[in-house]
């Protein structure tokens, strides 16, 4: 803190560091939901417990922490009396004004004791700037300071105990206690974890989901990241709109509630509608929450697992009930709610924290597809999907030097079409959700035994001349490939040739059947003649 800005009012940001660190420094999946579910309301306990600990503490009115959205006036500049002042708390960060530099230093103080003690491997960061009368100018110079003292500053990585102690096997962290319900030794980090991830009314793993059969006869299971595009970006230029501090709390403050009522009312419609075709298809709608689970949601931030079937028609009705949402429009500024996803195709039995890692490689690839120049949208990025299937998530976290090990054939023929858009503008594309969907039933129209596809699959990956050979062998048995799916079996972009069928022969057991009577029977043999 600067000692200029000690009497002066100030404008301040926390920021909580090493989420992902946090959440994934223990592969067990059961620190990482307990990781998960202390991040949700972590920051915000955090602020209350500063403001009502600090020598002196502040009174019930010398600070306010609403974040109410339908308001005329904000308390701070109603009255002086107010000293401390929520702008915005969501997601491990939060902004504030303070009226003097000292309060805030004494608050950064407090926030960081608790952290330490109730989070202990969890870091915060804060950054202040002297408040002037223009919002954009504070918030500017706010994050410059910010990623300032970020590039800077180390991470607390608290021991507590001398080197020659016992340490936990998955993390390293010394020992201090013993889980007799899992019966390990863990450290303190691990028990807080584990605390909260027991106080879910549902607590369930990969390894309990039924699971869905593909080629190599093994079963798997789907991790599902989604997260929301051009946020910051759309949320900047509203801000900037602004014409002063306290229009702007109350405008980011119904950002956030729209948001949040959006997704909400979204994800609500879409399990409904996931459910429903679930037990369409067969299932018993009291077993629909042991088939897909939501093991984490904050904003536009999407997590799920489920049985590898589901997860193509889980995406399918959550961008439909996505498409045309705004979360402003308003003063010329209409800001479209677009989200990319990543899916990791893993064994029941692998690990959640690896097949995690690898969902959100794959919602990187997507986002990184829908930033591309060619493929924005009013400059926006679109709604995009990319997968992959592996038997083993911890040998694919490198996704970009994986595919292009695995899937460039020695001609240089690539594979994969993925990522896929869901964008309607871009619907007669390759590439577009809708012909990939086209593709998985025309190869399912075709009738043939799961051998001959997996023949299929095989050979694309070898080359031309053999995929040639295998549509040549399936036309003397009655089936044309070209007649029945059309061309073109390959396609060249600027860069490069793709497989225009590789990716729907490898989706073909994981995607939604058509008819309730084939989807049950389908069902029934995929999960070894059990009704799920």
């Amino acid at each position: 803190m600067k000692e200029e800005w000690m009497d002066k009012e100030v404008l301040c940001i926390f920021d909580t560091r090493q989420i992902q660190r946090f959440m994934f420094r223990s592969n067990s999946y059961l620190d990482t939901l307990g990781g998960n579910d202390m991040l949700d309301d972590f920051l915000e306990k955090a602020i209350e417990y500063a403001v009502t600990h600090i020598d002196p503490p502040l009174a019930e009115d010398e600070y306010d922490l609403s974040r109410e959205a339908d308001i005329d006036r904000v308390p701070y500049f109603v009255s002086d009396r107010v000293k401390f002042q929520i702008f915005v708390c969501a997601a491990g960060n939060a902004m504030a004004i303070v009226r003097t530099g000292a309060l805030c230093q004494k608050i950064i103080r407090k926030i960081s004791r608790y952290y330490l003690d109730h989070a202990y491997s969890l870091n915060l960061t804060a950054a202040v700037t002297e408040k002037t009368d223009d919002l954009a100018v504070d918030m500017f110079n706010l994050y410059e300071n910010l990623d300032a003292i970020k590039a800077s500053s180390d991470i607390l990585d608290p021991r507590e105990t001398l080197p020659v102690v016992m340490r936990e096997v998955r993390t390293g962290d010394p020992v201090t206690d013993f889980d007799k319900e899992n019966g390990d030794y863990v450290s303190k980090a691990s028990i807080l974890r584990r605390k909260k991830a027991g106080e879910r009314k549902l607590l369930y793993g990969m390894n309990e989901l039924p699971g869905t059969k593909w080629y190599d006869g093994r079963k798997y299971v789907a991790v599902i990241h989604s997260d929301g595009n051009n946020m910051g970006l759309i949320i900047g230029k509203i801000q900037r709109s602004t014409p002063n501090y306290e229009e702007g709390i109350i405008t980011r403050r119904r950002i956030d509630k729209n948001i949040k009522a959006i997704y909400t009312g979204v994800m609500k419609k879409t399990l409904k509608e996931l459910e429903d075709y679930y037990v369409s298809r067969g299932g018993k709608r009291e077993e629909f929450v042991h088939e897909f689970m939501v093991f984490h949601q904050a904003g536009d931030d999407i997590n799920c697992m489920c049985s590898a079937d589901l997860a193509f028609p889980y995406l399918g009705f959550l961008y439909k009930n996505l498409e045309g949402s705004t979360f402003w429009d308003e003063g010329g500024i209409r800001a479209p709610m677009y989200m990319c996803s990543g899916i990791a195709f893993v064994p029941p039995e692998d690990s959640f924290h690896a097949a995690y890692l690898l969902a959100e490689e794959c919602c990187g690839s997507a986002k990184k597809m829908a930033k591309s120049e060619e493929h924005l949208r009013d400059g926006y990025a679109g709604n995009w999907v990319d997968f992959q299937i592996c038997e083993n998530a911890a040998k694919a976290q490198h996704l970009d030097l994986l595919r292009e090990r695995v899937f460039f054939t020695d001609e240089q023929i690539s594979l994969l079409l993925r990522p896929y858009c869901f964008d309607k503008e871009e619907s007669e594309q390759p590439y577009s959700w809708e012909n990939l969907c086209k593709r998985v039933q025309a190869l399912r129209e075709l009738d043939i035994d799961a051998d001959d596809m997996e023949k299929m699959r095989l050979s694309y990956s070898v080359g031309r001349n053999v995929f040639a050979r295998w549509v040549r062998i399936m036309k003397k048995k009655g089936i044309d490939l070209v007649e029945n799916c059309g061309k073109p079996l390959f396609m060249a972009d600027s860069e490069t040739h793709k497989a225009v069928w590789f990716d729907a022969a490898e989706l073909l057991s994981f995607f939604g059947r058509g008819g309730a009577e084939q989807e049950n029977k389908d069902r029934l043999q995929n999960t070894g003649g059990q009704q799920a």
